[in-house]
């Protein structure tokens, strides 16, 4: 409870008997019902006299310290009032009523997650004053509790909280401050987990604008830092205006302009020198990295026209340069056993040179906002930013100090070479958004946005024609450092409309109802440079291997893959929803229901999928139990859906050529290509190559457009998670807040590419049908299903001689696939105490369990960004071992942040987290008498070869048996054998503001990881060889934590 009282000076005595009062008397107030939106929110409230009786006909008058408008309402008979879309910021409060003093409060602020507040006023001549007569109290201002609000989460202040505290400057920093996240993959970049959900399942908007990655559902187009204001991210109990996530849901609104002129310099400097060095791993070099960041960001605002017309506008200059010495590691190398002649022993794990990067990016991000508010209740708001950037990474070649191979055994330090390759690398995009919103009657307001969000991802080499090499034979082989060309170019074009109304029947009631569309377009391009990427193997000394039966024998794997064209979807969806004040405002319904609908289109522009109606009720409610409206007790069910992502149809609706040949390796040319021998012939499920006609390939996809009928399943449903939560809130005094909230998740469905060649074949074998082993040989049909759910399919080629195609139903038995399933829990505490000037502080801790046999979307076992098409059920035997602990898993999240003033020059900032380990299993080859189909996959699935006590064995020399009818490979199921480190960290911040009035500047100093924890985040997951035999690394570091570094700021503001 927030009690604010403003005085007039005059002679007077008076005991301070009423502001005793004022919080005795607290319980008479509640804010009503008031939902907010993707930028708004809205002032609510009650006014009350000394008695705590409510004031009908008081006049509640705000006006806006920053752009200087007002808006005047009237308290209806219970002395509540309502003030909707309202932009963010800071007001100045005027209450009059008859017979009472007028009351001021010249610094409310309202934001969407504190818009609550009542006023109790004093009658006319019953003013009290301080025996000395300075201080005349004239009314109160209480802070009270949100009663409308049951999201979960957290809103930052970016502005306010980036200025005191020590949180490096991204997006995903921000988000990591919320309860309930956590650190994603690093194989997938800086991009956050939410509850339970993968990387792939967040949501980002901007201003209303959908800025979401839509081709691969990775994170969000790079808005610049400096453009934010407030971050409020969403991970549960989400009113039904916020969908297309099943992860979390993160609504960001940028700065604005004032009536008063603003002007600013800022510069951060991340000097190399001061960053230290991660630890070594067998695939890179960290003690040769090199990281340097520069920004200088210019900024001006103010009013064109005042009150009426504003601009924000922002330059923001980038100088990022860093290195790494990437190495390649040898782990499956043998020799002769000295101590027995007639058998060989393991080498230990070494790492060979792959290449030195180094990467520039120089390109400017720049933006703002313009803001017209033509007469009272009308707004127009034009929001635009670019962040498109042009990055070059130079490869240099591995050598020792003499300039030869380099081999970590007998070598010291690795040392650049000669220059390799420069990429081009092009990302960013640029964005608008417009939006009008009018407040048409007190009872009626509409809203409108149209807007596009451009993303491209571009890469390009100067060697188009040199192919990438994995040289797992330790040749010393080092290919093209860019092995793929990828050209997208992504683009949404955004409408929305938006309408809310105010009405009294049997409560209060405030409905909103709104229709959004989204047009999507990719057009995508991907090959390997060369047309080919080649890796290099060595059967086993002892034994040969699945390809190659003789021992100690090389061989080339040749992968060609191409894929490319224009692809479009359209997502959209409405929804109407209620919340509705009962019992004198002790109870509040939240009551929505939102209808979304997807559609995607193949690479001829044939619908290949629709959704349909896909219905989600959001259903909530929040208690005053007490009636002292400091405690909230509340709870919430709502049904969350993902669309389709286009990668899905560029992947599973183009015309995608995979598949790789495999030859005798007889030497390398001297730029590291092979000198091909044989073909390999013989293997099992070997085919022939679609140039060659000679059966020594595996086919993945055969390059032909796959008939848009069967491509997906005629049932297909898309992703969704039911939720449930409850919780309770306290507030516990001037800005305190404390908080207690459970969480539950249930994934109902998931969408994955399943092979359904085992069941076609199986089909028409049970039927007497022929023509089918022919085409289906394993890998000839890849359907868009529900994993685990009965499926009707269209099956892609005329059987038994007939001249259309059949459709079939299949029951989720026959394909063999189980059920996808993942859950959540998570039990949550936090403490909030409001910066006041002085100091500030929020704390939680929340215990979670994340478990299931898929992840969601991507993959991060294996790094796989395929959102929808992992490999995670593309064979029945890859499924096997799934169920465990997921990646997302990290039972224990604490977080602590906050900050201090001392005087007003020098501010002291800290963040601390410490996030549990995370779970892995062991990924290996599935054993042809399990799943021939799958073991094609290498190693994929979830199998290893183990000693008796479980532990998986890591010798290369001992070789594993997989035949058709034995196998020494057993079940290692997901996050059953190894866990990482604590990932703990504290980041410390001083804010040094000159002491003179010449100037308003300021000098800054972070220093992030103080004590330089370098726990291990990411382990070799790999246990075997694509062949099955045991991989010699298994188990060893791939990743650690982010290493202290330091970073200084100096600002200038006028």
């Amino acid at each position: 409870m927030n009690i604010k009282t403003f005085s007039a000076l005059r002679a007077s005595a008076a005991p301070l008997a009423l502001v005793v009062a004022g919080f005795a008397g607290s319980a008479a107030f509640v804010a009503p019902a008031m939902a907010q939106d993707f930028t708004y929110a809205t002032a609510s409230g009650q006014i009350v006299g000394e008695d705590d009786a409510p004031l009908a006909g008081a006049t509640v008058e705000i006006k806006s310290n920053d752009q200087g408008f007002t808006r005047s309402v009237t308290t209806d008979s219970a002395g509540g009032y309502r003030i909707p879309t309202l932009p963010q910021g800071t007001y100045t409060f005027t209450i009059t009523a008859d017979g009472y003093q007028t009351f001021t409060d010249p610094a409310v602020r309202i934001t969407q997650s504190e818009g609550g507040n009542s006023f109790r006023l004093v009658r006319v001549g019953a003013a009290t004053a301080s025996a000395d007569g300075s201080i005349v109290v004239t009314g109160q201002r209480i802070r009270v509790s949100d009663f409308d609000r049951t999201t979960t989460g957290q809103v930052i202040s970016v502005a306010d909280v980036a200025a005191r505290v020590p949180v490096a400057r991204d997006l995903t920093s921000i988000i990591l401050l919320a309860p309930g996240t956590s650190q994603g993959d690093s194989a997938f970049g800086n991009l956050p987990s939410i509850s339970g959900g993968s990387v792939s399942e967040n949501t980002f908007f901007i201003n209303g604008l959908n800025v979401t990655d839509f081709r691969e559902g990775l994170g969000s187009v790079e808005v610049p830092f400096e453009f934010y204001q407030t971050v409020e991210v969403k991970n549960g109990g989400v009113p039904a205006e916020f969908g297309r996530f099943t992860g979390g849901f993160v609504n960001a609104i940028t700065k604005s302009g004032s009536n008063q002129f603003h002007g600013g310099l800022l510069v951060n400097w991340e000097p190399d020198g001061l960053f230290e060095d991660r630890k070594n791993t067998l695939i890179d070099r960290n003690d040769q990295d090199t990281r340097e960041t520069i920004q200088t960001i210019f900024n001006l605002s103010g009013p064109i026209i005042k009150d009426k017309l504003f601009f924000y506008g922002f330059y923001q200059h980038n100088y990022i340069k860093s290195g790494d010495t990437l190495l390649t590691v040898n782990p499956n190398q043998t020799e002769p056993d000295p101590n027995n002649p007639n058998a060989r022993r393991a080498i230990a794990p070494y790492s060979t040179g792959l290449r030195r990067e180094q990467r520039s990016m120089r390109s400017p991000f720049y933006g703002g906002k313009i803001d017209f508010l033509p007469f009272e209740g009308h707004r127009l708001e034009f929001t635009y930013f670019n962040s498109s950037f042009d990055r070059t990474l130079d490869s240099y070649s591995i050598v020792d100090a003499n300039g030869g191979t380099y081999d970590s055994r007998t070598d010291g330090v690795p040392q650049r070479g000669a220059f390799q390759s420069r990429a081009l690398l092009q990302g960013g995009g640029e964005n608008y958004i417009g939006r009008y919103t009018g407040q048409l009657t007190d009872f009626l307001t509409i809203s409108g946005a149209y807007g596009k969000n451009k993303r491209r991802d571009v890469v390009g080499s100067t060697t188009p024609d040199a192919p990438g090499i994995a040289d797992t034979a330790g040749l010393g082989a080092v290919g093209n450092a860019v092995n793929a060309l990828d050209e997208n170019y992504d683009t949404r074009e955004f409408y929305r409309a938006d309408a809310e109304v105010f009405v009294n029947l049997l409560g209060e009631h405030h409905f909103k109802a709104g229709y959004d569309r989204e047009n999507l377009t990719t057009d995508a391009t991907t090959s390997y440079t060369g047309n080919v990427f080649y890796t290099y193997v060595r059967t086993p000394a002892d034994s040969g291997d699945i390809y190659v039966p003789t021992p100690n024998t090389l061989y080339v794997t040749a992968r060609t893959f191409v894929n490319g064209g224009v692809f479009k979807s359209r997502n959209e969806a409405f929804y109407l929803q209620d919340s509705w004040s009962l019992l004198d405002n002790r109870l509040q319904l939240n009551l929505g229901i939102r209808n979304d609908r997807f559609e995607n289109k193949n690479v001829v522009g044939a619908t290949y999928y629709k959704s349909g109606n896909q219905w989600a009720p959001r259903l909530a409610f929040t208690a005053d139990p007490f009636g002292d409206k400091r405690t909230k007790v509340y709870g919430s069910y709502g049904r969350y859906f993902l669309p389709i992502v286009a990668n899905t149809n560029i992947r599973l609706a183009g015309a995608e050529l995979d598949y790789t040949r495999y030859n005798l390796l007889n030497g390398l040319n001297p730029d590291g290509t092979p000198i091909v021998g044989a073909p390999v012939l013989g293997f099992e499920d070997a085919v022939a190559c679609p140039d060659t006609g000679i059966k020594n390939c595996d086919i993945i996809s055969d390059g032909e457009a796959t008939p848009t009928e069967a491509t997906v399943s005629k049932s297909l449903k898309p992703q969704s998670v039911d939720e449930f939560v409850l919780g309770i809130e306290q507030q516990l005094g001037s800005g305190v807040r404390v908080g207690l909230f459970g969480q539950y998740r249930k994934l109902n469905d998931s969408l994955e590419d399943i092979a359904i060649d085992a069941a076609v074949l199986k089909y028409c074998a049970d039927n007497k049908l022929t023509g089918c082993g022919s085409t289906w040989t394993g890998f000839h049909q890849y359907v868009l299903a529900n994993p685990g759910r009965d499926a009707t399919i269209t099956l892609s080629d005329p059987v038994n001689g007939e001249s259309t195609l059949r459709t079939v139903n299949f029951t989720a038995a026959q394909l063999g696939y189980p059920k996808a399933k993942r859950t959540y829990k998570a039990i949550t505490a936090t403490f909030d105490r409001d910066f006041d000037g002085v100091w500030s502080l929020s704390a939680s801790y929340t215990w979670s369990e994340s478990k299931g046999n898929i992840e969601g979307g991507i993959r991060s076992d294996n790094g796989q960004t395929d959102s929808g098409l992992t490999t995670a059920f593309d064979q029945p035997g890859l499924t096997d071992g799934t169920f465990g602990f997921l990646p997302s898993h990290n039972a224990h999240k604490f977080k602590v942040f906050g900050s201090y003033q001392i005087g007003d020059w020098l501010t002291l900032g800290a963040q601390f987290q410490a996030i549990s380990p995370r779970k892995f299993g062991c990924i290996g080859r599935v054993p042809r008498v399990r799943d021939p189909f799958a073991g094609a996959y290498g190693a994929a699935g979830f199998y290893c070869n183990t000693d008796d006590s479980g532990n998986v064995i890591t010798d290369p020399s001992k070789a594993a048996v997989n035949t058709t009818s034995a196998t020494t490979l057993k079940l290692t199921p997901r996050g059953s054998q190894l866990q990482s480190d604590w990932n703990v960290f504290t980041n410390l911040s001083a804010v040094f503001k000159l002491p003179t009035d010449a100037v308003d500047a300021s000098f800054r100093v972070d220093v992030f990881n103080v004590f330089n924890q370098k726990g291990v985040l990411d382990l070799r997951e790999l246990g075997t060889q694509s062949n099955g035999n045991p991989r010699g690394d298994y188990g060893t570091p791939l990743s650690y934590q982010q290493p202290r570094y330091f970073r200084f700021q100096f600002g200038v503001n006028f």
